[in-house]
């Protein structure tokens, strides 16, 4: 089968979830599975038990986003990201001005920007998706790029929220979703696409671009844009 080259990439999987730990982590590591596609992946999970948040990973050695998770110097800030970031020349010697400690290379510096910058991730630049636990906060939020470019898919449940960088991993734990929604198909057919963030699968949708949704005690309490 063929398939679109930058559409297969490394990326971000979860649920958000109220449900014991044993039932929402055996099916991140299903999802995760699902979306490891070459033996050369490094992958990885983070839990949060008590906040409900389940997330994993696949990356690329030595790529921008290898190494997650990254943590603030008390570690109650916690970022998975997979993408690209392009910061500015002077962003590092910044936030070690200010005491942040991080390597040289890699993401981990986002996670300091993100304590010093109120609107993030308005300020980030590149192609990307991420999630960020706040624990002091005692909120989560799960973000993308502003134009939505590295795609991030959801279903959204009375029992969990789910998160993908592809579709197929959250099918693979929720296979009853598994049917064809017709709008979608018929756009799919007639334009080449699908629109208003729709898939072809039936409760299944994509993340709008420059989304910064927050989540607290494992549900959704804003859905918001900052772009």
């Amino acid at each position: 089968v063929w398939r679109y080259p930058n559409r297969i990439m490394p990326g971000i999987v979860g649920l958000i979830t109220k449900w014991p730990r044993e039932l929402a982590e055996r099916e991140l590591l299903r999802m995760v599975a699902a979306i490891r596609h070459e033996a050369f992946y490094t992958t990885g999970t983070w839990i949060d038990e008590p906040s409900g948040i389940y997330v994993g990973w696949t990356a690329r050695g030595n790529s921008f986003s290898d190494g997650m998770p990254a943590q603030n110097e008390q570690a109650d800030v916690v970022l998975v990201f997979s993408g690209e970031e392009y910061p500015e020349p002077e962003t590092g010697r910044h936030l070690k001005e200010r005491g942040h400690q991080f390597k040289a290379e890699g993401a981990s510096y986002l996670v300091h920007l993100y304590e010093e910058d109120s609107s993030f991730p308005k300020g980030l630049n590149g192609r990307f998706q991420g999630l960020v636990s706040d624990r002091a906060r005692g909120i989560t939020t799960l973000f993308n790029d502003r134009y939505g470019m590295h795609r991030l898919y959801y279903h959204e449940s009375k029992e969990a929220f789910y998160f993908s960088v592809e579709a197929k991993a959250i099918l693979e734990v929720r296979p009853e979703l598994r049917r064809a929604d017709p709008r979608g198909l018929g756009e799919f057919v007639s334009c080449g696409c699908v629109l208003e963030n729709r898939t072809v699968f039936e409760g299944i949708h994509v993340l709008p671009p420059a989304s910064a949704w927050t989540f607290r005690a494992g549900k959704v309490e804003k859905k918001a844009k900052y772009f």
